[in-house]
């Protein structure tokens, strides 16, 4: 990124910090966005010690007290990374310590969805209405089933389903490409054998209503554009609720939640496979497009039957270490 994209005083360092958030794949818009405001705000506050020092610092921070904890936190640990970059080019830059941390909003758990939740979820998509006055689409119903199909068994968030085209999904090797997702990654992303099938006829039946173009979405509504993030989301919603999930106004299982339950059924099927499950995280990482694998961590709720496997492979790795009953210790 050009130093003519900053304005302050720091416009360089500022230059010189996103080109290193661009080349380790961490430089997201929101990221960028926050950077440009914080070259702005020293270009407005100005910097007489000639860097950030601990009031511009602690401005900075209090500036948006108002704003949700996550948004105050990414904030903190943006400033910090760039201080510490900053601090070997110009001495006497403060680094915030953990003293000014914003505290972290207890994390929403996700919801585990079972076999019977999902199959609910896939006849509710497909008694869909396809021709109403908001969604007028003559494979509204099919769309909206393998979108949830997709999810369900693939782990893909929903903004990369949505934003797969035709080129895009390769129903011969049965391969999705997953491309400039979360923090600019791409990858290839194999799905199985049903789901693959489903893919298959669903295409023939969106090539019927939309043009064949290969960079036209493969999920189309009935402009036959793709469909919006919001619109899905509102719809898995209805479908929660007639699934007996929430209560109309209630709050409940979320769409996304159906990556988590993705997830945690790949850890659950290692365990009863008797695969090596800490060795196989990273590939379930990879798999998912996380940038690392703390963040996969997040999704592996414990649940019963997860709790059970691992109870099971601790007593098979610690019967040979402990005495049968009736012998001496």
């Amino acid at each position: 990124m050009a130093a003519g994209r900053f304005c302050g005083p720091l416009a360089g360092e500022f230059a010189a910090f996103a080109a290193t958030l661009e080349a380790s794949a961490t430089a997201n818009k929101t990221t960028l966005t926050q950077l440009r405001a914080l070259d702005r705000y020293t270009a407005q506050r100005g910097l007489p010690s000639g860097t950030i020092d601990e009031n511009l610092a602690k401005a900075w921070l209090a500036d948006c007290a108002a704003r949700a904890p996550d948004t105050r936190r990414a904030r903190y640990y943006l400033l910090r990374r760039f201080c510490r970059f900053l601090a070997a080019r110009c001495p006497g830059t403060f680094v915030p310590g953990e003293s000014l941390r914003p505290r972290r909003r207890p994390p929403r758990l996700p919801h585990i969805y079972t076999r019977d939740e999902v199959r609910a979820l896939l006849a509710g998509a497909l008694a869909l209405r396809d021709w109403t006055s908001r969604h007028p689409c003559p494979i509204r119903s099919a769309t909206l089933h393998t979108v949830i199909l997709l999810l369900a068994t693939s782990g893909l968030r929903i903004s990369e389903a949505l934003h797969l085209n035709l080129a895009d999904v390769d129903l011969a090797e049965g391969v999705l490409s997953v491309r400039q997702s979360k923090f600019r990654k791409s990858r290839l992303v194999p799905v199985s054998a049903g789901t693959l099938e489903t893919l298959r006829t669903y295409h023939d039946l969106r090539i019927a209503v939309a043009p064949a173009d290969p960079a036209g979405a493969f999920f189309v509504s009935g402009r036959g554009t793709g469909y919006s993030t919001s619109t899905v989301q509102a719809i898995f919603h209805d479908l929660t609720v007639q699934a007996g999930l929430r209560e109309p106004d209630g709050r409940g299982p979320r769409l996304h939640d159906l990556r988590a339950t993705f997830a945690v059924t790949r850890l659950l099927l290692w365990y009863r496979d008797g695969e090596p499950v800490m060795a196989r995280l990273p590939l379930l990482s990879t798999y998912l497009g996380h940038a690392c694998i703390s963040d996969t961590e997040v999704y592996l709720r414990i649940t019963t039957a997860l709790l059970q496997e691992a109870n099971t492979r601790f007593h098979a790795f610690a019967e040979a270490l402990l005495p049968a009953a009736g012998d001496q210790p």
